[in-house]
């Protein structure tokens, strides 16, 4: 049995400008997969990089992590203020485990790794979403108790299109992100190591959580179809008082017609 080692997985950012890709084969040692960069730091150190904000550090110094972070700094979109940062143990024996956040690999291959780091980059992927979705509901907690209260909402028009266009961007985001929560394309290629990637995904609870997450985001649609509801009705109501104006005042102008 060999040493105990670490392995250190970062969610620094929305997304990773795709220039990002370019610039790592011209500083590292590099191999482009779809979506993916894998690179070579030393020997046993591997760091395994995904388009989508996330990269996992295998054996990695803490040194060549600073670096690798100030490198890839300039193509982070949408950087966050606070990275989401998760850490395992890891050690080569005979058989493949996980328990009590420890990995026991069969083996050092480097197929291996990126088979693991696939559902370790989706876990902290799903904890962003998590995160983004239960603020925006928090945020938005108000808006039932207004309504149930006073049966409407103390929101002008502008107010209601804003809050209908976070909430649009906080459902939207997880939609068109939703594919990086299924089984990863490499597994067609590699089916053998599917069986490390749907372990790794059961023993973090992944698919519950999607469950979860889909959950929350039909209350961040119930909270737009009331916002939208609303805002037809603020718009009706004003169409209503024009037209009453507008007679009002025809009315007016034919008694004065007829006075004068």
């Amino acid at each position: 049995m060999q040493a105990i080692k670490k392995l250190i997985a970062y969610q620094t950012c929305e997304k990773f400008d795709t220039k990002l890709f370019v610039a790592l084969q011209e500083r590292y040692k590099t191999t482009l997969q779809k979506d993916i960069a894998i690179l070579e730091i030393n020997d046993d150190e591997l760091i395994i990089l995904f388009k989508y904000g996330a990269f996992v550090c295998w054996n990695t110094s803490f040194d060549n992590i600073k670096f690798f972070q100030d490198f890839i700094k300039k193509y982070e979109i949408e950087r966050f203020e606070e990275s989401i940062v998760e850490t395992l143990d890891y050690e080569i024996s005979n058989e493949f485990s996980i328990k009590l956040d420890k990995l026991t690999l069969e083996n050092s291959q480097k197929v291996t790794k990126i088979a693991i780091s696939h559902a370790i980059a989706q876990n902290i992927k799903l904890e962003q979403f998590e995160t983004e979705v239960q603020k925006s509901i928090e945020e938005n907690s108000t808006i039932p108790k207004q309504l149930a209260k006073n049966g409407a909402m103390n929101l002008s028009k502008k107010e209601i299109s804003k809050k209908i266009g976070e909430l649009y961007l906080a459902k939207s985001k997880i939609n068109l992100h939703y594919d990086l929560l299924d089984t990863p394309e490499f597994f067609w290629e590699h089916s053998e190591y599917e069986p490390h990637y749907e372990r790794i995904s059961k023993y973090l609870d992944i698919r519950s959580r999607v469950e979860v997450l889909n959950k929350k985001l039909e209350v961040i649609q119930e909270l737009l179809n009331m916002l939208s509801n609303e805002q037809n009705h603020k718009y009706s109501s004003f169409l209503e008082w024009i037209i009453i104006i507008l007679i009002a005042f025809e009315i007016i102008m034919n008694i004065a017609e007829h006075f004068l």
